[in-house]
């Protein structure tokens, strides 16, 4: 038997409906507004950060690139490491940079002046932090990665490691770019309030390919600019709990010129007569050999005659 209902009763029966339904619009638009007011202030206040566990920052870049070039690196960065757009809090003052030694093994040399925000330091001074250096190297050069492992062991670096191609043997026409990524300790615990100056001063070794024939019997590779960064975590968090990446960037004024590497490469008007005089040397050699050969044979056979 149904239920009947009054005129009244139907009017609150509507009312009572509109107002749930009002209510649940309300309260949507509620909680999707406090969504993206939280969203806002998580992007605002938080800085880029990767698990504290990770040993580099490029640790995962070998397992998701074949080889390294700079479009990879830079999509990488941009997708996995750099992924939101924050504030710069460090400035690079000024770099210097240049070759030391002679010939086919040199070590590149960075002096880096970083400023601080004078208001960041009281928060950095409770963290344990470390400058990265990534340094994109031409294909024409390598880092050797136990060479730098055993600077790392003597406390040279704090950490260092290659990736990319580390093949050492191959020429540079066959082989693909590297990249160096090598941390040093950075510490942060000046009083706040004051100006602070970060000065770091690195060498990395590096050591030439063999490169292709050239007309002018040399060949040129280029250094840019490395890429810089703070790493930070906090003093006795846990391993999972994430770090501050924070990027330096350099000022307006500041101008970074290339760094031009000149390396001895064989020259093409040459590689004709080069081969020529390689097969004649090779064959008269060979024909040197065949003769001694020829000519022990009887002497051994005689030699054994007279023991007989």
């Amino acid at each position: 038997m149904g239920v009947k209902f009054g005129t009244s009763q139907r009017h609150i029966l509507i009312a009572t409906l509109i107002l749930h339904f009002s209510f649940c619009i309300i309260s949507s638009a509620s909680n999707q507004e406090t969504l993206h007011e939280y969203n806002d202030n998580t992007q605002k206040h938080s800085m880029n950060s990767l698990p504290c566990f990770a040993r580099y920052v490029l640790e995962s870049f070998s397992k998701e690139y074949e080889s390294f070039t700079d479009s990879n690196f830079l999509e990488y960065m941009e997708q996995k490491i750099l992924v939101r757009s924050e504030p710069t809090f460090f400035k690079l003052l000024n770099l210097e940079r240049r070759l030391i030694g002679e010939g086919s093994h040199r070590r590149l040399s960075s002096s880096f002046k970083i400023s601080v925000q004078p208001d960041l330091i009281g928060d950095f001074s409770s963290q344990i932090c470390e400058l990265v250096i990534i340094e994109r190297l031409p294909s024409g050069v390598f880092a050797d990665p136990f060479e730098l492992q055993h600077l790392r062991d003597r406390g040279v670096f704090k950490d260092a490691s290659v990736f990319g191609d580390t093949n050492l043997e191959l020429p540079s026409f066959l082989s693909n770019q590297s990249v160096v990524e090598v941390h040093l300790d950075a510490a942060l615990n000046n009083s706040a309030g004051q100006e602070t100056v970060l000065e770091f001063k690195i060498e990395i070794p590096l050591h030439a390919r063999y490169s292709p024939l050239e007309d002018s019997g040399y060949s040129k590779v280029r250094f840019g600019a490395p890429d810089l960064f703070l790493y930070c975590k906090l003093h006795g968090k846990s391993p999972a709990q994430s770090c501050s990446l924070l990027p330096i960037t350099s000022s307006g004024s500041l101008e970074l010129d290339d760094i031009v590497w000149t390396i001895p490469a064989g020259i093409k008007a040459h590689s004709r007569m080069v081969s020529v005089v390689t097969f004649m040397s090779a064959l008269l050699s060979a024909t040197f050999i065949i003769i001694a050969s020829l000519q022990s044979s009887p002497m051994k056979h005689n030699g054994r005659s007279k023991q007989s």
